[in-house]
């Protein structure tokens, strides 16, 4: 995962969980096998408008994307109430309320 990445999938992501602004959300880093964020971009989408979404869990086993995601967490916690990080997706689960999770899949076209 590189800086462009991570802005690219902000970029898709925010308009897609704008639409389900009554969702929780999870970002599961645990596939992630390469990652080199910058605290640069970090910054950046720290700054950038993100809709106001009940939860948002980012699961990151890794210590480094554990790490970039608790400095995301920390530079945004003025503005984003509800960001946790986690390392396992069962932790999300718990943060999340959810015994037994249901995944449907998202119709999401890019332009």
């Amino acid at each position: 995962m590189t800086d462009q990445a991570v802005l690219d999938l902000w970029t898709v992501g925010v308009p897609l969980a704008a639409s389900y602004s009554s969702s929780r959300l999870i970002v599961d880093t645990a596939a992630v096998t390469r990652f080199s964020v910058s605290p640069r971009a970090v910054n950046t989408l720290a700054k950038r408008h993100s809709p106001d979404l009940p939860t948002r869990v980012i699961v990151a086993p890794s210590d480094l994307v554990y790490g970039t995601s608790r400095m995301f967490q920390t530079l945004t916690e003025s503005t984003r109430k509800n960001v946790h990080i986690v390392r396992t997706m069962g932790e999300a689960f718990k943060v999340l309320g959810v015994d037994s999770p249901k995944f449907v899949a998202i119709n999401h076209v890019t332009k």
